[in-house]
C-alpha cells in the first residue's frame, strides 16, 4: 500500500505537549481529557492571545522538543519492511523543513519514508488571522498530494482534514482523539494507535 501519515498527533504527541505549555502561560486549567478543541472552551484567553502564542511556540523549541508515540517507531519500521510506501505529509508550514526533518532524523524515521511533505506558504488562506490553525486549506493541500501520490490510506487525526479525504475517496484511518470522536464516514476507520494499525495489516508479532 502507499500510506499518507500525518505527524502531528499521529506520529508525535503534539496536542497535549502544547496545551500544557498553553495552560502554563496564561493560568489556565486543563480539563480530564484536554485537545485541540479544548482551546475554543477557553474564551477567557482571547483571540489574538492565542494566536499570538501559537507564532511564539511554534518558532521556538517546540516541535524539536516532542516524543513519538511509543509503538510508532517500530510499526512504521515494519511496514517498510513489508512493502509498504510511506509519506509523510503534515500541514506544518515549508518553513518548518529543517526541524521537522531534523527532529525525523534525530527519531530514526525519516528514512522511513519515500517523501516528506510540508504545507507550502502558496496553500495558506491569507484571509486567516496569522498563527490561526486552518483546517480548511489544509485539508485541501493533503486532498490534492493524496490523489497526486495515489494513496490508498491516509494516517490522520483532524476531523475537517479526515473527512475531506474521504469524500475525496481515500481511505483514511483516524487515530483516535478527543477532537474527532464524531467523525463517521464509510470510508473513515477509528483506529487506536499505532499497534492497531499493526493488527489490522497484519505485521509480524502484531497480535502480541
Amino acid at each position: 500500500m502507499r500510506i499518507g501519515v500525518d505527524i502531528d498527533d499521529v506520529i508525535a504527541e503534539c496536542a497535549l505537549p502544547y496545551l500544557r505549555r498553553f495552560a502554563d502561560e496564561f493560568g489556565v486549567e486543563l480539563p480530564p481529557e484536554p485537545g485541540w478543541h479544548t482551546l475554543n472552551e477557553l474564551t477567557e484567553v482571547a483571540p489574538a492571545d492565542k494566536d499570538r502564542f501559537r507564532i511564539r511556540t511554534y518558532d521556538g523549541d517546540f516541535f524539536g522538543s516532542l516524543e513519538p508515540y511509543a509503538d510508532c517507531p517500530i510499526v512504521l519500521e515494519q511496514l517498510v519492511e513489508a512493502g509498504h510506501e510511506l509519506y509523510f505529509i503534515t500541514a506544518r508550514a515549508e518553513k518548518r523543513r529543517i526541524v521537522t526533518d531534523t527532529w525525523l532524523r534525530e527519531k530514526g524515521l525519516f528514512d522511513h519514508a519515500k517523501a516528506v511533505h510540508l504545507k507550502p506558504a502558496g496553500d495558506f488562506d491569507p484571509t486567516r488571522a496569522p498563527g490561526r490553525y486552518d483546517a480548511g486549506s489544509s485539508a485541501r493541500y493533503k486532498v490534492r498530494l493524496a490523489q497526486e501520490l495515489e494513496l490508498d490510506r491516509f494516517c490522520e487525526d483532524d476531523r475537517t482534514i479526515s473527512v475531506a479525504l474521504a469524500e475525496a475517496g481515500t481511505r483514511v484511518w483516524l487515530f483516535d482523539h478527543p477532537w474527532n470522536r464524531d467523525v463517521g464516514h464509510s470510508l473513515i476507520e477509528r483506529v487506536m494507535g499505532w499497534s492497531d494499525i499493526a493488527d489490522k495489516v497484519g505485521l509480524p508479532g502484531a497480535a502480541a
